[in-house]
């Protein structure tokens, strides 16, 4: 696993509450920013030091893996065969005539 190193957050917080629910919110839109439907993928970690009488969030972000193929979702391959389309009808197109 490839290691990137720790980011810290400038911001300190009152309250470990406060942080934690920072460190959870950096580490779902990182992780959703890193990761590509088709390609690397990332883990967000994230980490909460109390420092003087504030806490402070760290996070960084640790490769997964690639994630190969479609995801899915238009459903190209699957193995059942397609229903035949019926083909649509076309109407005329009538110019107005002008007087």
């Amino acid at each position: 696993m490839e290691l990137v190193e720790w980011v810290k957050i400038q911001t300190l917080y009152d309250s470990e509450k406060q942080a934690l629910k920072i460190a959870n919110i950096v580490a779902t839109t990182e992780a959703r920013l890193a990761n590509q439907p088709s390609g690397p993928q990332y883990e967000v970690e994230t980490r909460v030091e109390q420092t003087d009488e504030k806490w402070q969030v760290f996070w960084r972000k640790v490769f997964i893996g690639n994630k190969t193929g479609c995801g899915g979702g238009c459903e190209s391959c699957s193995s059942e065969p397609l229903p035949k389309k019926t083909m649509a009808k076309v109407l005329p197109f009538r110019r107005p005539t002008v007087k």
